[in-house]
């Protein structure tokens, strides 16, 4: 009696086992199937019939494996949709200085007289200048973008920083018949921030103001916070919310022979603003635009 028990209950275990393997060898040829037919990119999970906790763990482990090959697939998507666009927004940019370029010196090599030919190459110097300029913004927006870029943070006193940026754009100022006006609250005031890339943001901030604004720029120091303000022409077409974005120009048709940055200056600005901690800001109040600038670290 007991003898054949056992053997009824062998033969049961051996049934189950034969069962389970049965069933491990087609879930094993069914997650093969799945594999095999998955594409690139898909969204596609493997899905998994028998209720076995080892089958389950392998199937998460594949299927988070496929969640990030999907999330790399998706940002190489990404980036080529960046390269298109940055392409098409900068390549009207590059063309112009160039071709203003190649026009002068043609006409400088035809021409025989030396004052001529000494004012073409002048402006083809300017426009060959232009270009530079444009190619080392998008050569520091991309390493700011992609965080390659490394800071020497230090503090810094901000009234002489200022007073030699403007000092670089004197000329410009000259040409176009206006002044800035500086208004320190705290000349002996220093900020946390790497010298040089201050000078850049503070740079842009001028140069944005020199393309776009009208009249006299005002800067005014109060605590820990740096505000560039003037008129500009046409106040309906400034999106203060949208001026740190990328390729954003209020007015496009305006001063563009004068704009070298391709939209990329406040761009610039905010992110080089942010990594040093800070924070800055535009509003519109009328026809006054204002541009405000909020350091961390300041002391007197």
């Amino acid at each position: 009696m007991l003898k054949t028990a056992l053997i009824i209950l062998f033969a049961i275990l051996f049934f189950l086992s034969i069962t389970a393997l049965l069933l491990y060898r087609r879930q094993v040829r069914g997650l093969s199937e799945q594999l095999k037919d998955l594409e690139p990119g898909s969204n596609q999970r493997l899905t998994c019939s028998v209720r076995d906790r080892n089958i389950l763990f392998l199937c998460r482990l594949v299927n988070t494996y496929i969640d990030s090959q999907q999330k790399l697939v998706l940002q190489a998507r990404e980036a080529e949709e960046e390269l298109k666009y940055t392409i098409a927004s900068v390549s009207h940019d590059i063309r112009t200085p160039l071709t203003g370029a190649s026009g002068y010196m043609q006409m400088a090599e035809k021409t025989e007289d030396p004052d001529k030919r000494k004012e073409y190459c002048r402006i083809v110097r300017g426009r060959l200048k232009d270009l530079e300029q444009l190619l080392d913004q998008l050569f520091l927006y991309t390493k700011l973008t992609s965080q390659e870029i490394s800071l020497q943070m230090e503090p810094v006193s901000l009234f002489p920083l200022v007073c030699e940026v403007l000092t670089g754009f004197y000329g410009k100022f000259q040409e176009q018949n206006r002044e800035p006006s500086l208004d320190f609250q705290e000349e002996a005031i220093q900020i946390q921030g790497d010298s040089s890339q201050l000078k850049r943001v503070l740079g842009n901030l001028v140069s944005n103001s020199l393309s776009y604004g009208l009249g006299t720029l005002f800067i005014v120091q109060k605590g820990n916070t740096l505000t560039f303000s003037n008129k500009v022409k046409d106040p309906g077409s400034i999106d203060p919310d949208q001026m740190f974005v990328r390729f954003y120009r209020g007015d496009p048709s305006r001063n563009a022979s004068k704009s070298s940055h391709a939209g990329l200056g406040l761009s610039i600005a905010r992110e080089l603003t942010q990594a040093m901690g800070g924070k800055i800001e535009a509003r519109l109040h009328e026809d006054i635009l204002e541009i405000v600038l909020t350091f961390q670290g300041a002391s007197r």
